[in-house]
């Protein structure tokens, strides 16, 4: 029985896409956490956009019987705004590979290996630009998010809005965490997270190198290890709990630096029906002996408080 092209695209939808989605979010712990875990859905319009606070109302004061009630004006808030960006990955089957691989069963196998380098290929890509300084058509990675001051970000200046930027800094330099040394030690972590907490709204992500997060966990908490999660643990990351933030090793992270995340204030934003919408299987036009599908997504990632975000680097060893 031949195949049909409503059948590979059946296949397609059925059998491969539930288990590609999956695939692409589990692969990176803040893919899983970010777009998968918190991800907010894009409502509309041209940008996305959150309210800022930036100074407390003024007019909060004791006052006496006849005393004259504190009455001035001010803005108190203003909006961070992120922009939607796009991605594709194309898949093709050729004429010549459809008619080598004859038979139901050989067709089958052939769209699951274009179907999973394209898997491969979403993964890497925006495992990549979760640890990049991105522009033009790519998310805002974490080094926009947590760039050194004077830091713009969501259309806002921290100059204008003291105490918008990130808490960010490089080991052994002025204006770095510690700039007498390259060695992380634990009073240099214990600042660095301090520093993005307030109150019980704290970091609950720590990740970094896969070697700065064996010397962590070797040199400060090992008599601790019964705290890591192993809900995370079975989907294949290891972890331990620094504090109140899971520690992770992710291979994108670049040497030397850490993380410390609050995803409550972290997401991506996506729009509805394009979370890697599959476009089914067409021939790609009258003149091509060719079949083409795609995997799309909308959206960006989104952060309504960098101040709650840091980010170490130049780490050269654990002491």
């Amino acid at each position: 029985m031949a195949v049909t092209i409503t059948d590979i695209i059946a296949f397609t939808e059925t059998h491969i896409m539930p288990k590609l989605i999956d695939n692409v979010l589990n692969s990176n712990v803040l893919l899983y956490k970010l777009m998968g875990k918190k991800a907010k859905r894009w409502p509309g319009g041209r940008q996305y956009e959150t309210e800022v606070f930036w100074q407390l109302n003024p007019n909060a004061a004791a006052y006496t019987t006849d005393g004259n009630l504190a009455i001035a004006t001010g803005e108190e808030c203003t909006r961070a705004v992120s922009l939607p960006k796009q991605y594709n990955v194309g898949i093709c089957l050729e004429g010549l590979d459809m008619a080598i691989n004859k038979g139901a069963h050989q067709i089958v196998n052939l769209v699951a290996k274009k179907m999973k380098s394209a898997e491969q290929a979403l993964k890497d890509l925006f495992g990549t630009h979760l640890f990049t300084t991105t522009a033009g058509n790519n998310i805002l990675g974490l080094h926009s998010l947590c760039a050194a001051t004077p830091l713009t970000y969501g259309g806002l200046v921290t100059t204008d809005v003291p105490g918008w930027c990130s808490s960010s800094g490089t080991l052994g330099r002025s204006g770095g965490p510690d700039s007498t040394t390259n060695a992380l030690t634990k009073a240099i972590l214990d600042t660095q997270y301090n520093s993005v907490k307030l109150d019980n709204d704290h970091p609950d992500l720590l990740v970094t190198t896969d070697a700065i997060w064996s010397g962590i966990m070797t040199t400060y908490l090992m008599p601790n290890m019964r705290y890591t999660d192993t809900k995370m643990g079975d989907l294949g990351f290891e972890n331990f709990k620094y504090r109140k933030a899971y520690a992770y090793g992710d291979d994108k992270c670049a040497a030397g630096d850490i993380w410390l995340l609050n995803s409550d204030h972290l997401y991506f934003v996506i729009f509805p029906g394009m979370n890697f919408k599959f476009i089914p299987w067409a021939y790609q036009s009258s003149t091509k002996d060719r079949m083409v599908a795609h995997i799309r997504w909308y959206g960006n990632l989104h952060c309504d408080e960098p101040r709650k975000q840091s980010w170490m680097s130049a780490i050269t060893s654990v002491t």
